[in-house]
């Protein structure tokens, strides 16, 4: 007769890397632990809620890193949230060097992860950053060089550690390492008006362009006009930040320092 305490020990010391990968999906599915971990020849989506996992017990790394080996070197999509870190990029990139779309959310990727990744991933075509840490511009100048066919870059909401200070690194060299972008999403960035007007100069080809919550954005000089007739797909600050601070502030600068003053 099997004991509570020996079903208990059986179902600790069973290998979940051992069951088809359409039942785990499904346990976990099943237990909400993760909202979806499916792996097929070509695409992987690592989608999970991590503090539920910590306490389950699963280890999602792990998880994914059997979901590329079982891809056999023909991974062209992954999509990762939180689990991501330099170690992980870097598993994926050795053995996955046909990739062309990587999507990262709150991963703890640093800036030296990234560019070690970009040089082996000589085809990636789509990059998609969302509440990644802040990378310097080192890291967009080595992905235009690494990565010639990227032709969508998304580097949203970046944790900057001043946000109140308008910043052009990203813009400027992202208009001059990647001529060839199509597609741009960079929500809550810092670029001012002439970082935006670098990437209409040195990205000629974009056909959308997302910069809602930039906050440094005032849209003067017929910019937005330039905006509407270059870009098919646009998206800017509602409001822009020419109408967000009442005159005579010319700046938020100006606005604070008012409103602050004891």
């Amino acid at each position: 007769m099997t004991t509570g305490s020996t079903s208990s020990a059986a179902l600790e010391s069973r290998n979940w890397l051992d069951l088809p990968e359409d039942v785990t999906a499904q346990i976990l599915m099943k237990l909400d632990a993760v909202d979806i971990l499916s792996s097929v020849p070509q695409r992987i989506n690592v989608v999970g809620k991590r503090d539920d996992l910590l306490v389950l017990g699963y280890d999602l790394a792990k998880l994914c890193r059997e979901a590329v080996n079982r891809s056999e070197g023909q991974l062209i999509e992954i999509n990762i949230d939180y689990i991501c870190t330099d170690e992980l990029l870097q598993y994926i990139a050795e053995r996955s060097s046909g990739l062309k779309c990587l999507r990262l959310v709150s991963s703890r990727v640093t800036y030296k992860g990234m560019i070690k990744a970009a040089a082996k991933l000589r085809l990636l075509e789509t990059l998609h950053l969302t509440h990644c840490c802040t990378f310097p511009k080192e890291v967009f100048h080595e992905l235009g060089k690494s990565c010639p066919l990227l032709n969508s870059l998304k580097y949203n909401e970046s944790l900057s550690p001043n946000p109140y200070i308008p910043c052009n690194d990203d813009a400027l060299v992202i208009a001059e390492a990647m001529p060839g972008l199509r597609h741009l999403q960079l929500v809550g960035n810092l670029l001012t008006d002439s970082g935006l007007r670098a990437i209409l100069n040195g990205c000629p080809h974009i056909e959308s362009l997302d910069l809602s919550e930039c906050r440094h954005l005032y849209l003067r000089g017929g910019l937005e006009k330039r905006c509407v007739d270059q870009i098919k797909s646009l998206k800017l600050p509602d409001p822009p930040m020419r109408d967000r601070f009442p005159k005579p502030y010319a700046t938020p600068f100006d606005y604070y320092k008012k409103i602050t003053r004891y």
